[in-house]
């Protein structure tokens, strides 16, 4: 049955049944109560873990949360506790909370800005991989049948008097129990808080409804903000021999370090790029858990401590200052979007293409942008930059980002109902994704190599964020990064470069592979690609330019007179 005709017949249902009429506050108290008890097993669940003695005094301090929580609700709530008022809020709140728990039992995912920033600029292909039936099992009962109650309800009001003695007890009570619940277990909070400030980002709804109504703040600033050069001086030599530099940026998607086998996996994940002469930097981090921050934070300046989306909206990102440089750039995508990087660049989209060898169901595999690279090769002349944006491992639905000659790896997952999988199945189709993506980057290679008669090539790789694959009960990605496990954080990060382009560059391989087991993070790539591409200005940072150690010096004109010493003695 649909859900509009379902959700009209449950109401007709209530409306038969002539529910026992409440007042707007018992209404308001009694959902506080059902979303501290059944919306919020992600925060139940850690909290019983995290606090497990069980003696009376314990007991009593873990309800004491359920009532404070229930008090602290109840005191939201009731300015709304109106009879035309309340209702609509109700179910808002309901509607929410049961997206919310959904998402955080099934998948383990907390709740702040930057996930509703992830959701908010979630496409349709990505966002109907998670409305799965159990999602809709889900809405459906925890959703849709508190919704209806809530409605069906009739509601009742008091004299003038009585109400006003009511509403003044209701809120009395609500902080009666939040003042006694923190005077007689406050060491047990201060402990339990202190040592878990996660805890904030589970509580459901609030953590939610806060982390939305800030990211809704936060667009309106950026976009009033006006657009800043960075910059005054964005300058780079021609080449000497006239020969033309071409640099392929590959923003992977979803893809963990650990399950690479040139960083010493135990599956061959990666066998064409360990054919391929590719330098791996193994102990990468990336700048954020979701694409929606880590992209826009890649092409920033700011660095992932000073970084915040406002600020990187309102100012010129490493795109701007190469093409200030007098370089072609062209941002291919097959992800949701650039969010917001390639606004003032040239821009082609996989769906544009929509190439039926690669494309179906509104989906495109990452070869439809590897042909677009190909042809843009094949008539390029100048100075480029290409950025190539993966649709990668992007889950839950893994089992379609690769196809039947590169899945190495079975039985697989073939649903995205990643949690109703086996670990081994789970695995598999994630390690069969990485395959795919040894696939596409060394197709970019071969395409490069192809042109190095004509041009100086190379490509980087990084992966914007890593994945969770169930170890801890957790899934996917987005968790706050102060909280999230290493497998959401450590990235892949690649580089390769043609023989033209090391000896224009005077970038020795020996260097790049005595280098590559150092600590690097997402804020080297802003600085890395400014060195490959020769462009002096003053935002440029040697000591966060990857490459620097290893090229002859003499290359940047801004290096120190020490620091080029140093260099020059490299073989």
């Amino acid at each position: 049955m649909p859900i509009p005709s379902l959700f009209r017949a449950v109401m007709q249902r209530l409306a038969a049944m002539r529910l026992p009429a409440l007042h707007p506050l018992a209404l308001a108290i009694i959902t506080a109560a059902l979303l501290v008890l059944f919306y919020n097993g992600q925060l139940w669940t850690a909290v019983f873990g995290w606090w497990p003695g069980r003696s009376a005094g314990d007991i009593a301090f873990l309800a004491s949360i359920g009532l404070v929580l229930t008090a602290a609700f109840a005191l939201v709530l009731q300015p709304f506790a109106f009879p035309r008022v309340l209702k609509p809020v109700l179910v808002f709140i309901i509607l929410a909370a049961a997206g919310v728990s959904y998402f955080a039992s099934t998948y383990g995912v907390m709740i702040d800005r930057s996930m509703i920033a992830n959701v908010a600029e979630t496409d349709a292909h990505e966002a109907g991989d998670l409305m799965n039936l159990s999602f809709l099992w889900h809405m459906a009962v925890y959703a849709l049948l508190p919704a209806a109650l809530i409605i069906a309800v009739p509601l009742r009001r008091y004299g003038l008097k009585r109400e006003m003695l009511q509403r003044a007890g209701a809120v009395a009570a609500s902080l009666l129990v939040i003042a006694g619940s923190a005077a007689f277990f406050y060491q047990d909070y201060a402990v339990l808080v202190r040592g878990h400030r996660e805890m904030r980002f589970m509580i459901n709804p609030s953590a939610a409804l806060y982390a939305s109504f800030r990211h809704a703040t936060a667009v309106p600033s950026a976009m009033a903000s006006e657009f800043r050069s960075i910059a005054a001086t964005v300058e780079r030599d021609a080449a000497g021999d006239g020969r033309r530099t071409v640099i392929v940026l590959v923003v992977g998607e979803t893809a963990r370090a650990d399950h690479f086998s040139l960083n010493g996996y135990g599956r061959e994940t990666t066998p064409l790029l360990a054919a391929r002469d590719v330098t791996s930097f193994g102990e990468a981090r990336s700048c954020a858990t979701s694409t929606a921050e880590s992209v826009p934070c890649m092409f920033s300046d700011l660095g992932r401590a000073d970084y915040s989306s406002s600020e990187a909206a309102s100012r010129e990102n490493l795109l701007d200052l190469v093409a200030r440089a007098d370089i072609d750039v062209l941002w291919l995508e097959n992800n949701s979007s650039c969010k917001g990087v390639c606004a003032r660049v040239p821009t082609r989209t996989a769906w544009e293409m929509s190439d039926p060898a690669y494309c179906s169901g509104g989906e495109c595999l990452d070869d439809v942008l590897v042909d677009q690279l190909k042809f843009a090769l094949a008539r390029n002349e100048r100075d480029l930059l290409v950025v190539f944006h993966q649709i990668g491992s992007h889950g839950p639905a893994y089992y379609k980002r690769s196809t039947a000659v590169y899945r190495a790896f079975a039985p697989i997952c073939e649903t995205s109902e990643i949690q109703s999988c086996s670990q081994e199945e789970l695995v598999n189709t994630y390690d069969n994704s990485i395959r795919y993506t040894d696939h596409i980057l060394a197709d970019i290679i071969d395409a490069l190599t192809r042109v190095s008669d004509r041009f100086d090539t190379a490509m980087f790789y990084a992966s914007d964020h890593g994945e969770s694959l169930g170890e801890s009960g957790l899934y996917l990605h987005g968790l706050p990064y102060m909280f999230a496990p290493d497998e959401q954080k450590h990235v892949p990060m690649l580089f390769w470069a043609s023989s033209g382009y090391r000896e224009a560059s005077g970038l020795d391989r020996g260097c790049l592979a005595r280098e590559a087991g150092n600590a690097y993070s997402h804020d080297n790539i802003f600085h890395s690609v400014l060195g490959l591409f020769d462009i002096r200005t003053e935002v440029y940072d040697g000591e966060l330019d990857m490459f620097a150690p290893c090229r002859h010096a003499g290359k940047l004109a801004e290096l120190p007179v020490e620091q080029a010493a140093e260099r020059s003695a490299l073989p």
